[in-house]
């Protein structure tokens, strides 16, 4: 049995997005006409073989009837209006990699005079959530341990809220030991881009937290 998934791409942004949407070749993403996109992508899982094809929002009525009713659901719930996080409907993301190997900005925070100053850098950029990471997981990277990760990570989170109240902290790990540590240090977020499989302890450190979880795969 085929099986169909949706992904919006190909986005506008501020005036530009505003000025599309009105010329209707454009769909607001989250209901939000500061973001729009023009494109979407479309996965075909059959069994373990999955392809993808993307086409412009114009062409979906041409597409299979079948298909089409599933992108179409797909589509409303892409657009639909929404709060994120109890606050508004999209948020922006600022990602601290305190790592020598990370493949956009490896190296180059490690000190924690340079980490702190990118943080607030981009917080006042507008950043609403910063996501501090230890560990590399570009394509290629070595497992770091766990006591690694956390030394390199567990100063700029130990006094993360109490510098930034209003700001979302998100800790990138896959590993129980920097999870707790985070958690007693009130983090708002676990991005584990495992699943939350690379490390068995994972799962009962969170469970019954309080805390938002981010689950994908590397």
């Amino acid at each position: 049995m085929k099986k169909y998934y949706t992904r919006a791409c190909n986005f506008f942004y501020g005036s530009k997005s505003k000025k599309l949407l009105k010329n209707k070749e454009t769909l607001p993403l989250c209901g939000d006409n500061l973001i729009s996109f023009n494109q979407i992508e479309i996965f075909i899982k059959d069994k373990k073989k999955v392809k993808s094809r993307i086409i412009n929002i114009k062409n979906i009525s041409k597409l299979p009837s079948e298909i089409k009713k599933k992108v179409s659901r797909d589509i409303l719930k892409i657009t639909a209006k929404r709060q994120f996080l109890g606050k508004k409907n999209h948020m922006l993301m600022g990602i601290l990699n305190l790592t020598p190997d990370s493949f956009s900005d490896g190296g180059k925070f490690n000190s924690l005079t340079k980490a702190n100053e990118r943080v607030k850098t981009m917080i006042d950029s507008g950043a609403d959530i910063i996501d501090v990471g230890g560990e590399s997981t570009r394509p290629g990277s070595k497992i770091v341990s766990q006591k690694n990760e956390l030394r390199r990570v567990k100063k700029v989170i130990k006094k993360f809220k109490s510098k930034y109240p209003k700001t979302l902290l998100s800790v990138d790990t896959r590993k129980s030991l920097v999870m707790n540590f985070s958690i007693k240090h009130n983090a708002d977020i676990i991005n584990d881009v495992s699943c939350f499989t690379f490390d068995p302890n994972s799962l009962n450190t969170l469970k019954n937290k309080n805390l938002w979880k981010i689950i994908h795969h590397m």
